[in-house]
């Protein structure tokens, strides 16, 4: 089955290549697009969904960003009215990727070596989910991951670490759970609900 994947980031590119990876085990990305914020997403979506009627499915992840913000809200935004494919899923990550990511909280605590009881135990709480990755990596007792994802002043104008993306993106592919992940973040879960569904159409 060929997927193509339309991303914000390439954070978000990694984590829909692990659930495709463990969700859809005959599945293989075709092509990653976007990859340049939410208006690259939304400039795709038209294309993306005549892809999905002729070529294949497409996966869409979007982050809502504003707590505040219905995430149908944005769906329709990003649909522009268009009449959705079967094979297309469009999925919201409530607030951001960074949530999914910090639902695996036990995950989280070994990769950073920090106390799970520190980390977010419904990350889509969370107002500001990347900043609280990056403040918790500040904490972390590995220097090389510390370095990495966190900036060298956590509250100066850096909101990330050099090789930030890099980082996280390596724990999402190796060692983030999403089975664990989906049980606090019910964004995730209706995603991975979706593409499970589609693993077995």
């Amino acid at each position: 089955m060929l997927i193509t994947v339309v991303v914000e980031d390439e954070l978000s590119e990694a984590v829909a290549g692990r659930l495709i990876g463990d969700y859809i085990p005959q599945g293989i990305i075709l092509e990653a697009a976007g990859l340049n914020g939410i208006g690259s997403v939304k400039a795709k979506i038209p294309g993306m969904n005549q892809r999905a009627y002729y070529v294949g499915p497409v996966f869409v992840i979007a982050d809502l960003d504003n707590p505040e913000k219905c995430p149908l809200s944005l769906v329709q935004e990003l649909i522009f009215g268009l009449e959705v494919a079967p094979a297309m899923l469009l999925r919201i990550a409530v607030p951001e990727i960074e949530s999914w990511i910090l639902a695996d909280c036990e995950g989280i605590a070994q990769w950073l070596e920090i106390a799970a009881s520190v980390v977010p135990r419904y990350p889509e709480s969370v107002q500001d989910p990347k900043r609280t990755l990056v403040q918790l990596a500040a904490r972390s007792h590995n220097r090389a991951l510390r370095e990495a994802i966190a900036p060298f002043r956590v509250l100066g104008t850096n909101r990330t670490g050099p090789n930030y993306n890099e980082a996280v993106g390596e724990f999402v592919a190796q060692r983030w759970n999403p089975e664990a992940a989906r049980r606090s973040a019910p964004s995730l879960d209706r995603a991975i609900t979706r593409i499970a569904g589609l693993a077995d159409s």
